[in-house]
């Protein structure tokens, strides 16, 4: 990024020029290309979602006895309901490009770091999710099994 102590980094240097009437101005950097069609699959999603259900539906039964707890439980559906929610919203206002269901040339999607295939992007997104739908399960089969 360039700031006003840098500028002249990036412009021609005082005195170089044919003549100093000659405006100057500053030369083209080039951008960091922008991701603007999101190429996650929408079962990535969907599966994300399911994992946090499973995950405080075990929450639920396990501690659903206690007021504080239903409490606490309310807070993180409401606060998983927001996370999906806003990713929706964020994601309906991009303008540039829209999801058209298609993975690009190779099945490989393009990221940060490079394209990935389709499961190991999916590997990556769900790991947490489905530790956490897994933490659910065991909390709700210990409660069973405690009574």
């Amino acid at each position: 990024m360039l700031d006003e102590m840098n500028l002249y980094a990036a412009i021609e240097a005082p005195g170089r020029g044919d003549s100093d009437t000659v405006e100057r101005r500053p030369l083209s950097i080039p951008a960091h290309p922008a991701h603007n069609a999101l190429q996650v699959p929408a079962a990535i999603w969907r599966v994300m979602f399911g994992c946090y259900g499973i995950f405080l539906g075990g929450l639920l039964y396990a501690t659903g006895r206690d007021g504080e707890a239903l409490f606490m439980i309310a807070i993180s559906v409401a606060y998983t309901i927001l996370y999906f929610g806003l990713s929706g919203v964020l994601i309906g206002l991009d303008g540039h490009g829209t999801r058209n269901g298609r993975i690009a040339a190779g099945g490989d999607l393009d990221t940060w770091t490079g394209p990935m295939s389709p499961g190991a992007v999916a590997a990556q997104i769900l790991t947490i999710p489905v530790c956490l739908a897994f933490f659910g399960v065991a909390v709700a089969v210990i409660r069973g099994l405690v009574g």
